[in-house]
């Protein structure tokens, strides 16, 4: 095989100015980050603070479900049953000792002393860390069970990938969907109830992790890097031909089954880390923590911010959590006129943000009958409310309304915009720059070898030259039968 040489192009001389840039800009923006949440953290309100720990948590969980859902191209309903397995695991691994003093004394506890005796702690003296028990190397220990349910939870998106080899579509997300019942279900059993202490399971997780900004934002931090740079790299490609074609993907050489168990092995695996944290934040373990309506929320998150858009899907966490956490007006008891009102605006506000939108995006026509009509509506609501006619009357306590406000964003998303806010596309100092490139990069020179090795280009070259007369004898052929008629 001849080698592939890297050949010069006008690009070169800029992409390394570039990539400085970048990596200034960047360092920049994670230094003003950093200060930002030194500085929410010091003056905010410890809801706030904790609000934004509960984003980063599930920051980590839809970009890891992304991975799955947005850039493999597969629909799966089972991530609470991963984050399970993960938050179970950590949770055991880092359980203080008064928390299991409890629990080996209460009546109604399934957990043996052997069980009981499974910790990182003890693994540590046994092998003759001593100096990694104390309290103050309690993080250390952390670590070791969160990236150890995370491991764990790895081995079991392995085995739910080998069925996903022949499935494809609502098969497939039926398949993820039962698995993550199984492993929820499962856990309360008689064969798991000495792991998991069955429904009951077990308080008195340190929550000072999962509550900590510094901690969960590391994750995240960490999580979107790894994602990210999957993604751009030549697995990731692989896994959106797959996404896009998956017989063309596997006529062009791909290998489907590996592809897709890598990514479902990587994606459970930060879905554990996301379950460690989100039982840390939460202090404790116990089976309703991990429903399907956990699953729920990141797929509105990733379809509201932009299937395969890591950036989008950060966007969508940001405002699934700030519903879940201010959205505590939603559910309160209004007259039946204010919840009119409060209707209408919203919805005359929905109709001013896809006009916007439209704009931003330079999209014709700007005014679509799908942005009057809502307008319309939202006019014809506030109107009613204005005479506050006699079936206005009385008052409604809105039970569940925050559930009910995302399953409708999640709708209105689906009709109007199927891809998301953002689609597929990414924040990048380029886009934000405004500048156009119109050459691949170095990275994708670098991914598809035939773009800069001179034989094949040689052989392309040929090929176009020799092709070029026989083209012409064809069209002067062409014309002479053209003639004739």
């Amino acid at each position: 095989m001849t080698r592939a040489v890297r050949t010069p192009t006008a690009l070169d001389d800029v992409d390394p100015q570039r990539r400085v840039r970048n990596a200034a800009l960047t360092l920049v923006a994670l230094g003003l980050g950093i200060v930002a949440l030194w500085a929410l953290q010091s003056v905010g309100s410890t809801k706030l603070t904790q609000a934004l720990a509960l984003f980063a948590i599930w920051g980590v969980a839809t970009v890891s479900l992304n991975l799955v859902n947005g850039t493999l191209g597969i629909l799966s309903l089972g991530h609470h049953g991963f984050m399970l397995i993960g938050g179970y695991t950590t949770g055991l691994l880092i359980l203080s000792e008064e928390a299991r003093g409890r629990i080996e004394s209460s009546a109604r506890s399934t957990m043996t002393d052997e069980t009981l005796a499974i910790s990182v702690a003890n693994l540590l003296r046994g092998l003759g860390l001593d100096g990694l028990t104390t309290p103050e190397t309690l993080w250390v220990r952390f670590l070791i069970a969160i990236f150890l349910g995370g491991l764990v939870a790895a081995v079991a998106g392995l085995i739910v990938g080998f069925p996903s080899l022949r499935l494809r579509g609502d098969y497939l997300a039926i398949v993820t969907f039962g698995f993550g019942e199984i492993i929820r279900l499962s856990a309360s059993t008689r064969v798991f109830a000495p792991l998991t202490n069955g429904a009951l399971g077990f308080p008195g997780i340190e929550s000072e992790f999962g509550k900590s900004v510094w901690w969960t934002f590391g994750f995240l931090a960490f999580t979107v890097f790894v994602v990210s740079k999957l993604k751009y790299s030549s697995y990731g490609r692989a896994m959106q031909g797959i996404r896009e074609d998956e017989v063309a993907a596997e006529a062009m050489g791909v290998n489907v089954a590996y592809h897709k168990i890598l990514g479902f092995v990587i994606s459970a695996f930060f879905a554990g880390i996301a379950g460690g944290l989100w039982v840390s934040w939460l202090g404790g373990v116990r089976l309703d923590f991990f429903l399907f309506q956990l699953t729920f929320f990141f797929l509105v998150a990733i379809s509201v911010g932009g299937t395969g858009s890591i950036t989008g899907v950060l966007l969508g966490t940001a405002l699934v959590v700030f519903v879940r956490q201010y959205g505590d007006p939603l559910e309160e008891t209004y007259a039946l006129r204010t919840w009119a009102m409060a209707g209408g605006v919203l919805l005359l506000v929905a109709s001013a943000a896809l006009l916007g939108f439209r704009t931003l995006r330079r999209l014709r026509p700007r005014v679509t009958p799908a942005v009057l009509a809502v307008a319309a509506l939202a006019l014809v609501v506030l109107l009613v409310a204005a005479a506050n006619p006699a079936f206005l009357d009385g008052s409604f306590r809105g039970f569940g309304m925050r559930a009910i406000f995302l399953s409708v964003l999640l709708i209105v998303i689906m009709i109007f915009r199927p891809e998301g806010m953002l689609g597929r596309a990414e924040f990048s100092w380029a886009g934000l720059l405004r500048e156009r490139r119109s050459e691949p990069t170095d990275e994708e020179r670098r991914q598809d070898a035939w773009l800069s090795n001179p034989a094949l280009n040689a052989d392309a070259d040929h090929a176009r030259v020799d092709a070029a007369p026989d083209a012409a004898d064809a069209g002067d052929a062409r014309t002479d039968r053209e003639g004739g008629r």
